[in-house]
């Protein structure tokens, strides 16, 4: 048993308890970190393939989905240019890619978790791993037991376990158990951040990209596709998984793909080709504008006759096909398990923590960040902002908290 009664003691050693842990130790408190694992931040070293999209330019509550007002709140207190200026100060060179997407100038993760590491070790906080927090009790003090029989103490307690996402580097139940046994409402997990399954056998696609708008109920992404022997991937399915992960529970959700995103009027675009083209097969008449294979699924699905020019098809079928290739329905059935997804949707219910420090509005002196919460943004960097700043205005508050 450790008989020394910490300031804070934080709960897993992931993108919001790391930052955390820096600034309470930064701010005079005694802060002690119990990650699980024997190795802090896995995650941090899986997002972006490996290469850590740590922040966005472009980061706004509108690329968010769950609480506005939380998420608004956090952005503010903790900006893009916050964000960016925190990791140059760790020594962290930092380079700008494709919608606003900010990486570690090296391309490679452990330049961002190390330094954040060692500052977290030269801030004076003490980190501890392998070590699996089973249950909570008290009230300031809290006791902390771990699984394999150790005991400690803190004034207050930060719940940055992150989610049950990606359980091969360790997401776990085990910050949902946590934040339930002290008063919360957790909201069921769904798996977000993953491919979409599908009703409709696109087998024949496998392997084909494809530059899309896919909309789903009122949100629109655009970007490219990738067709897998399940479904649909890549950064425009991804992106849509959000919404699709939250209306699944209502049954299965049609999606629509437009196959020609950069043409805004597609009905007189697909007219002008038919007059200039019309002496071609479908086939030909599709090569320039869809994939052949693509095309090829599209002539089957409408019944367009292979060998026939287009100026003897049926007017309906052509109709049709044009139709269908500006919004072409696909049945989402599920998402692919956690083991592939990024990120969780659902979580600890967030009007249940403080808006302006992130602390338990259910257990006074427990705080509650990162993927823990039901907050799940888009890729491009949206999630990690989101724990950074979790953990550092959780760390402002426990330190002017200490002050009074």
């Amino acid at each position: 048993m450790d008989n020394i009664v910490y300031d804070v003691i934080i709960i897993g050693a992931g993108a919001s308890g790391l930052i955390c842990a820096r600034e309470c130790a930064r701010g005079g408190l005694r802060t002690l970190v119990l990650e699980k694992e024997q190795t802090p931040g896995r995650k941090i070293l899986a997002t972006g393939n490996g290469r850590c999209n740590l922040t966005n330019k472009n980061v706004s509550p509108v690329f968010y989905h769950g609480d506005n007002k939380l998420v608004s709140s956090a952005l503010t207190q903790f900006s893009y240019l916050v964000c960016h200026r925190y990791f140059e100060q760790l020594g962290v060179l930092l380079t700008e890619e494709e919608n606003g997407r900010i990486f570690p100038a090296t391309s490679k993760a452990t330049a961002v978790l190390e330094p954040l590491k060692l500052a977290v070790r030269e801030s004076g906080a003490q980190l501890l791993t392998g070590q699996y927090v089973s249950h909570i009790k008290g009230r300031k003090p809290f006791s902390i037991f771990t699984s394999n029989g150790t005991h400690f103490q803190a004034r207050r307690i930060v719940l940055a376990c992150g989610s049950c996402a990606y359980p091969q580097i360790g997401g776990t139940n085990s910050g949902y158990e946590l934040a339930h046994a002290v008063g919360h409402t957790i909201i069921t997990p769904h798996p977000t951040l993953s491919g979409l399954v599908t009703k409709e056998d696109l087998s024949r696609l496998v392997g084909i990209r494809a530059q899309v708008k896919l909309q789903v109920q009122e949100t629109q992404t655009q970007g490219e596709i990738i067709f897998t022997n399940y479904g649909i991937n890549g950064p425009a399915a991804l992106n849509a998984s959000g919404v699709i992960s939250r209306a699944l529970k209502n049954g299965n959700i049609t999606v629509s793909l437009n196959f020609l995103p950069e043409i805004e009027d597609i009905p007189t675009f697909l007219s002008a080709r038919l007059k200039a083209f019309s002496n071609r097969r479908p086939k030909d008449f599709f090569a320039g504008i869809l994939h052949e294979s693509v095309a090829n699924l599209l002539i089957d699905f409408k019944g367009l006759r292979k060998n026939k020019p287009l100026q003897e098809q049926s007017p309906e079928a052509i109709k049709n096909a044009f139709e269908t290739i500006g919004a072409w329905p696909v049945t989402v059935t599920a998402l692919r398990p956690w083991s592939e997804a990024m990120v969780a949707a659902g979580g600890v219910n967030t009007r249940e923590i403080n808006y302006n420090t992130f602390e338990s509005l259910c257990c006074p002196g427990v705080y509650l960040t990162g993927e823990l919460l039901d907050v799940d943004g888009i890729s491009g960097g949206f999630n990690l902002h989101f724990a950074w700043a979790s953990g550092f205005i959780a760390a402002s508050s426990l330190i002017k908290e200490n002050k009074l």
